[in-house]
């Protein structure tokens, strides 16, 4: 690929009943230093229009009604509306901002290393400064929760976050809503995952360790950006939901690769689970409902594995809960 610029680049963002992470969104990149060509909200809740019409005059921005609900699914329909002269494609979160250099930072690091020996540049995960800095422990270690290698992924499952860093990373995964893609990657590799998502948990990794074969995969440290959702306010009953998605979901990642091996997955979530039950005990409710959820979902992913049912079974069901 060759040196390219900001007209080179679009921004997609699914969302759903999200007007005011839209309309920060949209403020972010409206004050950016350079601005992409193209921003597309796929939308897949009720009417953004008024909102993104608001940004019009600023920036080339259009608000798409997505057909079929699910952050993949609208993902996929945004890619269809992409112009011609885009060559690299940024999947952004509808919480996630950035300060005004975002831009200038990342296309000096895309035609950097897009020119690098070796195999051809896929994607460019950035840098989530505010992200939580996990650190090794006994306990990790004890159940494949090992925080390095950094971004690698391990026999359970388990993928080691790489952010926050202060400096570059080859990596084997990367992340679903702060990452850069080159355009013919997506061109050529649709997402596995071909059916309606509540939560897309796990499907990042799903859709990016599979290229690192082929291709290379960076986590940046100088693309900085801050993700602006909490989750330590949730409600028992969506942490059900999210502690019963999250164990199906890397249950059906596991199944798809041979070097990972479903008797480390099940370990792996047991600790997972305790992490949780102990934060429940402390008054957190959100983390009660992830323990019971996930007990839910490890309990249907053993029964699967013990009948070899198709994990995407499993997967595909979640969206009736």
């Amino acid at each position: 690929m060759t040196k390219i610029n900001a007209s080179s680049v679009a921004i997609v963002c699914p969302t759903k009943d999200q007007p005011i992470k839209i309309e920060r969104l949209l403020t972010c990149i409206q004050n950016l230093n350079v601005k992409p060509a193209q921003v597309l909200i796929a939308n897949g809740g009720n009417n953004l229009k008024t909102i993104v019409s608001g940004f019009k005059k600023n920036m080339n921005v259009i608000c798409l009604n997505c057909p079929e609900v699910g952050q993949i699914l609208q993902r996929n329909y945004a890619h269809q509306h992409l112009n011609d002269q885009i060559e690299v494609v940024m999947h952004i979160d509808d919480d996630i901002t950035f300060d005004p250099d975002f831009m200038d930072c990342f296309l000096v690091s895309w035609n950097k290393e897009v020119r690098s020996e070796g195999k051809p540049l896929a994607g460019m995960s950035f840098n989530v400064v505010d992200a939580p800095n996990f650190k090794n422990s006994i306990f990790r270690r004890f159940f494949w929760l090992t925080v390095e290698p950094v971004g690698q992924v391990s026999k359970a499952g388990y993928a080691s976050p790489f952010s926050p860093s202060k400096k570059d990373h080859d990596v084997s995964w990367l992340t679903g809503g702060t990452t850069a893609w080159a355009r013919a990657v997506l061109q050529e590799n649709p997402h596995p995952l071909s059916f309606p998502t509540r939560w897309a948990v796990c499907e990042d990794l799903i859709f990016s360790y599979p290229l690192r074969r082929d291709y290379r995969l960076l986590a940046v440290h100088n693309v900085k950006c801050f993700h602006n959702e909490t989750y330590s306010n949730m409600c028992f009953k969506k942490g059900i939901f999210y502690g019963k998605s999250s164990a199906i979901m890397r249950y059906h990642f596991t199944r798809q690769h041979a070097e990972l091996k479903t008797w480390a997955y099940i370990w792996m979530t047991i600790g997972v689970l305790l992490g949780h039950f102990v934060r429940g005990l402390m008054y957190h409710p959100g983390h009660l409902g992830l323990f019971v959820g996930g007990i839910s979902g490890l309990s249907q992913a053993i029964y699967a594995s013990i009948t070899n049912t198709d994990s995407s079974i499993l997967a595909k069901n979640l969206i009736k809960d």
